[in-house]
């Protein structure tokens, strides 16, 4: 007790205490060697009552919770281009707009050309083209073309059987086919050959055009943000994690060839809409079956059943020699001739491409 005044201190306070003279004086005690602050303590002091008894105090101490551990403790940072996120984000990573002209910021999938596409989600929800990559050129159609008869010529053909040798003296009419016939009339010397009608035969073409299907790598399906996406930083915009079946990185996308500007969307990749394909055969014409009847001739053999070669062939209206057997060509059908054979033209080429720079 000094002066009417008590003190009561704290027995766990080690360091220096200063306070400043006065009632209801607060003070901070910080211990220089670490810089930091180990107590606070309240004083409070009142004069004494002359008729109090000396054993009263009356100056009371109250302490507010001190910090006993010395080991220094400073709040977490989190950087918002790291994997751990943006808490302004939600978890998600505080990334830049897209520029200027482009869409974006984007996700996409990369899927079999015959499989199944994803769908946006509500993180992503604004559907973008969906696109193809890798184009390879499948080469130029395959054309080709046969012409098969429809109609034999419609002609007809007899022979006239002379005894002597310039056909003046016939005695006999023999119509003439294609198959065999044998000379049954004696001393047969000379045979005139006539062909009956000028038709021709028809012809049926079949055309065979193969063009081959443009073997894709693979279906591309983009998703984008929202317009009123969250933003975050110094103009910066939260991007959510990219959904199952998507690709890890975010892009920003326009129609046509363009040049990636600088910065974090600088990977360019190109997809494409579809392909201009022009492949095509040209036509193909067939000739007729046969030729003219005018044409046509009788075979003459020297021994039955058109055995061996033959000895003479006669003409349309003309005179030859005899025989034992005959074959003519009235009327037979005949091979129908591709005249003009198809070929392949045009081209296929990627189009409608889309110019997409993604992060690494």
């Amino acid at each position: 007790m000094r002066d009417g005044f008590s003190i009561q201190t704290l027995p766990f306070f080690t360091g220096a205490l200063a306070f400043l003279p006065g009632c209801g004086a607060t003070t901070s005690v910080d211990d220089t060697s670490t810089g930091e602050t180990t107590a606070t303590v309240t004083v409070t002091m009142t004069a004494a009552d002359s008729s109090s008894s000396t054993d009263d105090p009356s100056t009371t101490l109250t302490t507010s919770p001190t910090t006993t551990d010395t080991e220094t403790t400073s709040p977490e940072t989190t950087d918002p281009t790291t994997e751990t996120g943006d808490p302004g984000c939600s978890g998600g990573t505080c990334g830049t707009p897209a520029d200027e002209g482009w869409f974006g910021p984007a996700i996409y999938a990369r899927v079999a050309v015959d499989g199944e596409l994803p769908s946006c989600t509500p993180e992503y929800p604004e559907p973008g083209p969906t696109l193809l990559e890798g184009f390879t050129d499948p080469g130029p159609a395959i054309c080709d073309c046969t012409c098969e008869i429809m109609a034999a010529p419609n002609c007809n053909g007899g022979l006239r059987l002379a005894t002597d040798n310039a056909c003046n003296s016939w005695n006999y009419n023999l119509q003439v086919s294609a198959a065999c016939q044998n000379i049954v009339q004696p001393n047969i010397n000379s045979m005139r050959f006539y062909s009956y009608g000028y038709g021709v035969g028809t012809c049926d073409k079949e055309e065979i055009e193969e063009i081959a299907p443009i073997p894709w790598d693979a279906t591309i399906r983009t998703c984008r943000l929202p317009d009123n996406a969250l933003e975050c930083g110094e103009g910066g915009v939260c991007l959510p994690a990219q959904p199952e079946g998507f690709e890890s990185n975010w892009c920003m996308y326009k129609q046509g060839d363009a040049e990636c500007p600088a910065g974090p969307y600088s990977n360019k990749m190109t997809f494409f809409s579809g392909a201009e394909d022009t492949r095509e055969c040209t036509n193909c014409t067939c000739g007729t079956a046969g030729t003219n009847c005018a044409e046509n001739a009788v075979d003459v053999f020297a021994s039955p059943d058109c055995e061996g070669l033959p000895v003479a062939t006669i003409a349309a209206n003309a005179c030859g020699a005899g025989g034992l057997s005959v074959a003519g060509t009235v009327g037979a059908e005949m091979a129908c001739p591709v005249m003009t054979p198809p070929e392949a033209t045009g081209t296929v080429l990627p189009m409608g491409d889309f110019t997409f720079c993604c992060t690494e």
